[in-house]
Parts: C-alpha cells; sequence; structure tokens
C-alpha cells in the first residue's frame, strides 16, 4: 500500500492530476474525520478538508517524501485547524452546535429508546468535554484514539516530541475523565 502512495505521489508530483485525484480519494474520509475530530462541526470539518486537499496540491513540489503522504497531509489539517481555532478565538461567533451530530447518533444502536437517550446524552457531554481540551490535547487524544496513530506518529504530526504528546494526552485524559465523572454523578 506504501508503494502505491509513493507511486501516486511521484505521479502527481510529475503533473498528473489523476493521480492526485486518486489521493484525495484515499484520504478524503480521513482527513474529514480528523477536521471534525478538531473543530466538532461537520460544516468546518468539510471546509477544512477542502483547504486541506488545496494546500497539499499547491504545495506538492515541497513534500519531501521523508514521512508517509497521509503524515504530511495530517500535518497540513493540523495546522490548519489551530489557524481556524485562533481565528475563532479573536473573533467569537455562534457556539458549536449543542446537539450531536446526526452522523454520531445514527452509528449507534441501541435496544431501547432509554438507551438510546442514554447514549446521546454520554455522546453530548464528550463532545463537550472534547471542546473544552486545548486545541493541542484535543489534536493529541484525537490522532491517538479516533485515527489509532503512535506518538511518534502524533509527534511528527503536531511538530514537537513524543514526551510533549504523551504530556498532552495525559493532561487531556485527566480532564475528560473529572469532566465525566462530574456528569456520572448528576
Amino acid at each position: 500500500m506504501v508503494d502505491d502512495e509513493e507511486r501516486l505521489v511521484k505521479k502527481a508530483k510529475a503533473g498528473n492530476s489523476r493521480a492526485f485525484g486518486q489521493l484525495v480519494q484515499k484520504y478524503q474520509d480521513m482527513i474529514l474525520a480528523l477536521g471534525f475530530d478538531l473543530l466538532g462541526n461537520y460544516d468546518d470539518a468539510k471546509d477544512l478538508a477542502q483547504e486541506v486537499f488545496i494546500r497539499a496540491f499547491e504545495k506538492l513540489n515541497m513534500f519531501q517524501e521523508r514521512s508517509r503522504f497521509s503524515t504530511w497531509l495530517y500535518r497540513i489539517a493540523v495546522n490548519h485547524a489551530t489557524d481556524l481555532h485562533r481565528a475563532r478565538q479573536k473573533n467569537p461567533h455562534q457556539p458549536l452546535e449543542d446537539t450531536v451530530d446526526s452522523d454520531i447518533s445514527e452509528t449507534i444502536h441501541s435496544t431501547t429508546p432509554e438507551d438510546q437517550i442514554e447514549t446521546d446524552e454520554l455522546n453530548l457531554h464528550v463532545k463537550k468535554a472534547l471542546e473544552k481540551l486545548a486545541l493541542n490535547q484535543r489534536t493529541a487524544v484525537a490522532l491517538r484514539y479516533f485515527h489509532q496513530k503512535s506518538s511518534a506518529e502524533i509527534a511528527e504530526i503536531m511538530g514537537c516530541n513524543v514526551n510533549t504528546v504523551r504530556i498532552h494526552i495525559h493532561r487531556a485524559m485527566g480532564k475528560l475523565k473529572r469532566h465525566l465523572r462530574a456528569f456520572k454523578t448528576k
């Protein structure tokens, strides 16, 4: 699979737009999911994914192939999400939705309406807890637990060292546990 990726990257660098299109198809769901994990909003995630592939296309000749293409895309996505987060802090607009995204709730199968309500409530609290994390902590948690990346891969994507990644995850998990513990006692 890596050989196929390398072949497509080389073709795309040589100007083959069809090869770049195949790379987009291969990774668009992954980048969209990461965008949602980091931004918490499907529309923002779609915009982020589109911007990531535009930037990747424009900067493709700068990709030095020291890492996997997917890792490079993750890095672009994390950087763009960070830029969006900073812009939101400077110009805050309406808060993120307070309801569980319909795509998430549709994937949950429960046996009773009571179970569904409890699951929806828990998902809402998890989403709110994730939104309260600092972006670097949310990024590290999302990459580890939603995208199954190793600490070394996360460090490369985030542009920091492995120990910093571990600290982000440790602190984030402590905050998430405290927030969810408060939910359980209600």
